[in-house]
C-alpha cells in the first residue's frame, strides 16, 4: 500500500487533503450551538436549573432567561475544546474516505495491471526478469501505459540496469509519473531515454519530485513529449525546472519539441542559472524565448567550461598521483632489492662463517686424530719394548741360572 502511494504520488497529499477536508467554520452549523431554552419543556427547564443549582423564580420567562445564561457560559467555555474534538472528528473521517479511496483505486490498477500481462506472457517474463536483475545493464523495452507501471515497481527493486530505453511506446502522463519515481528509490539508473510518447503535466511534477534527492540519473530524455500541451498551467514544468537549482548530478536534458511556452521557458532559464553540473540542454522547436534560450546556453558554457578546467586538473592530479605512486614503487624495488642484497650476502656471510667452523672443527678432528694415533704408537712401542725388556730379562735370568748348575 505505502508503495502504490508513493509510485501514485498520495504521500504528499494524504494530510492536505484530510485538512482540506475540515470545515473550521462551524458557527454556521446548527448542531454546533448552545442549547436553546425554548425548545424545552417546563419540566426540563426545571430539572436543569435545579443540576446547575439555579433556583427558580416561578416565572417561566425568567427561569428560562437564566437557564439560557448558564448554557451560553457553559457553551463559551468548552468551545475550543469541542471544536478541536470536532475538527479531529472530520478529520479522522476525511482521512477513511481517502484511505478507502486509495484501496479502491489500488485494486483498480492492480487488476488492469493482471490483466495486461495476462495476455502478454513475454512481457511478463521480462519485467519479473527486470525485478530479479537477471537483465543486461542496457535494455530497450517495448511497453504499454499499464505494463509500463508494472516496470517501474520492477525498477524499484533492480539493482543491474543503468540505461532504459522506452522511447516511441505511446506511454501517458499516468505512466511517465510512474516511470520518473522510479529515481526516488532506485540509484543504479543512469540514463532514462523516454522520447516520442505522450507525457505531459504529472510527469514533469513527478521527475521535479525525484530529481531533488536522486543523485545517480545522468542522463535524461524527454523529447517529443507534450510535457505542457495547450495549458497555460506551468506548475508541473515549473516543478521539473526548479528540481535543477539543486540537483548536482544530471549532466544532459533532452527537451526537444515538448511544448514548452515562453513562461515554461523563462522558468527553466532561471533553474539553470543556479545549476553548475547541467552541460547539456536541447530546448529547440519551443515557444521559449531567444533571451531564455541565452541564459540557459551561458550558463551551459560556463558549466562546460567549468566542467573541462575540471576534468584538465582531474587528469593532471591522476598524472601527478601516477607518477607519485610510480616514484613510489620505484623506491619501494629500490629498498627492495637492497634489502635482498642485504639479506644475499648476510647470508653468504654466515655460510662463509658455517665453512670456516666447518673446516676448523675439521682440522681439530685431524689433529686429535693424528695425537690419538701417536699416542697408540706410542704405547705399542712401549708395549713392545716392555715386552722385549722381560723376554731378556727371562733369557739371562735362564742363563744365570744354568751357569750355577
Amino acid at each position: 500500500m505505502r508503495d502504490f502511494e508513493e509510485l501514485e504520488g498520495l504521500n504528499e497529499t494524504e494530510t492536505s487533503d484530510a485538512n482540506a477536508a475540515i470545515d473550521d467554520n462551524d458557527d454556521d452549523d446548527a448542531n454546533f450551538k448552545p442549547i436553546n431554552c425554548n425548545t424545552l419543556s417546563a419540566a426540563d427547564v426545571s430539572y436543569e436549573m435545579q443540576q446547575r443549582q439555579l433556583e427558580a423564580t416561578g416565572f417561566p420567562d425568567a427561569d428560562r432567561e437564566a437557564l439560557q445564561k448558564a448554557f451560553d457560559a457553559e457553551f463559551k467555555a468548552n468551545l475550543e475544546e469541542q471544536k478541536a474534538k470536532r475538527r479531529e472528528g472530520k478529520r479522522r473521517a476525511a482521512l477513511q474516505a481517502g484511505l478507502q479511496k486509495r484501496r479502491m483505486m489500488m485494486e483498480k490498477t492492480l487488476q488492469e495491471e493482471q490483466d495486461d500481462l495476462a495476455t502478454n506472457h513475454q512481457v511478463g517474463m521480462l519485467l519479473e526478469m527486470v525485478k530479479e536483475n537477471m537483465v543486461e545493464p542496457s535494455i530497450r523495452l517495448d511497453v504499454n501505459s499499464i505494463s509500463a507501471r508494472v516496470l517501474a515497481k520492477a525498477m524499484w527493486a533492480n539493482s543491474t540496469i543503468t540505461c532504459l530505453d522506452l522511447s516511441s511506446n505511446g506511454l501517458n502522463d499516468h505512466a511517465g509519473s510512474y516511470l520518473a519515481r522510479i529515481l526516488k528509490r532506485n540509484t543504479t539508473l543512469k540514463k532514462i531515454e523516454l522520447d516520442n510518447n505522450q507525457l505531459g503535466s504529472r510527469s514533469c511534477l513527478a521527475f521535479g519530485e525525484s530529481l531533488r534527492t536522486n543523485s545517480s540519473l545522468i542522463y535524461l530524455s524527454l523529447d517529443s513529449n507534450p510535457l505542457m500541451g495547450e495549458s497555460d498551467d506551468i506548475s508541473g514544468f515549473r516543478a521539473l525546472s526548479d528540481s535543477l537549482r539543486g540537483n548536482t548530478t544530471l549532466t544532459s536534458l533532452n527537451l526537444w519539441r515538448t511544448t514548452i511556452s515562453a513562461a515554461g521557458g523563462s522558468a527553466l532559464a532561471s533553474a539553470v542559472e543556479e545549476n553548475s553540473t547541467l552541460l547539456f540542454c536541447d530546448v529547440g522547436h519551443n515557444r521559449i524565448e531567444m533571451s531564455d534560450m541565452k541564459r540557459i546556453a551561458d550558463r551551459l558554457d560556463a558549466n562546460l567550461a567549468t566542467y573541462e578546467a575540471n576534468e584538465r586538473k582531474r587528469r593532471q592530479d591522476l598524472l601527478t598521483d601516477a607518477e607519485r605512486e610510480a616514484q613510489e614503487q620505484k623506491a619501494q624495488e629500490s629498498e627492495r632489492k637492497e634489502k635482498e642484497l642485504a639479506l644475499w650476502l648476510e647470508s653468504r656471510r654466515a655460510e662463509r662463517a658455517e665453512a670456516r667452523r666447518l673446516a676448523e672443527e675439521e682440522k681439530i678432528l685431524e689433529v686429535q686424530a693424528e695425537a690419538e694415533a701417536l699416542a697408540k704408537a706410542m704405547a705399542a712401542e712401549r708395549e713392545a719394548k716392555r715386552k722385549a725388556d722381560e723376554e731378556a730379562a727371562a733369557k739371562k735370568a735362564a742363563k744365570a741360572k744354568k751357569d750355577k748348575k
